[in-house]
């Protein structure tokens, strides 16, 4: 906390528009292996709240790279400034055992700029277009998002255990981005309450280690995900994610898992 009051006592404050962002991301590490965080742009300062975690990168050559691990302790938050002027922020975490051991964080991810403490008028003008230009793309992929609903289901790629499962409805390349949809239905006796669905490119074979790999496809933008879906009842919803193409010998991976359960759900798909 130390650290986090001298950096913003040497003049950087996070632009208006940071304020209205939504609840901070969670990043878990442990003291075995290094959770690799791979920025848009090299890291100029990174920090951590807390002394069970340790955040490192090159300070000498400067890239995109940085690398936390943890030991076990309260939860702490990370605050990374890269040198494009882009603020990242998020929750970490201590977990005995990792899902992945690498993410790459995607520039929407910001919460915001560094910027001097007087506003300078050119810079309120372009964070202002900034701002419309982000909305009106937001606004238009949403538009998107409610007619791939409408449409037929091209697909039927499905995985159920205990009552709960996950479907992928239909799969749309437009453009330069991905349109997924996912259908979760609740046949169990309880509500879901949904915490993450994550998607992976998966190559190699995880019973061989030194081979396996799962790269993360971080959401450019998500349509309709619910927070409680009521036992009897199913969704539908839509995920937009940067253009891709998987290679012959990968697979889609899919994760569905729900808050503070082990309930989860995960599909594999040969695109």
């Amino acid at each position: 906390m130390k650290k986090l009051v001298i950096l913003l006592s040497l003049g950087f404050v996070i632009s208006a528009h940071a304020k209205n962002v939504q609840t901070l991301d969670t990043i878990y590490a442990n003291s075995t292996m290094n959770m690799a965080l791979f920025f848009p742009s090299d890291i100029r300062q990174g920090i951590t709240g807390s002394d069970n975690f340790v955040f490192t990168y090159n300070r000498e050559k400067q890239q995109n790279l940085g690398l936390l691990k943890a030991t076990k302790g309260v939860d702490s938050n990370l605050l990374v400034i890269t040198t494009d002027g882009k603020v990242y922020t998020y929750i970490i975490r201590y977990a005995e055992h990792l899902e992945f051991s690498n993410r790459f964080i995607n520039v929407l991810e910001s919460i915001g700029n560094e910027k001097p403490t007087i506003p300078d008028k050119i810079v309120q003008k372009k964070l202002k277009k900034d701002t419309i230009v982000k909305n009106t793309t937001l606004n238009r992929l949403g538009k998107s998002c409610d007619a791939l609903l409408k449409l037929p289901e091209r697909k039927h790629i499905k995985k159920k255990i205990e009552g709960l499962s996950l479907t992928i409805k239909n799969f749309y390349y437009l453009n330069d981005k991905v349109f997924v949809q996912f259908e979760i239905d609740n046949d169990s006796e309880v509500d879901f309450d949904f915490d993450f669905l994550r998607l992976f490119r998966v190559s190699g074979n995880k019973k061989r280690k030194s081979s396996y790999q799962e790269l993360p496809i971080l959401p450019i933008y998500k349509h309709h995900v619910p927070n409680t879906l009521v036992h009897g009842t199913k969704v539908r919803f839509v995920y937009v994610l940067p253009k891709f193409v998987l290679d012959k010998n990968e697979k889609l991976l899919v994760k569905l898992k729900e808050q503070s359960t082990n309930r989860s759900v995960v599909l594999k798909w040969r695109i």
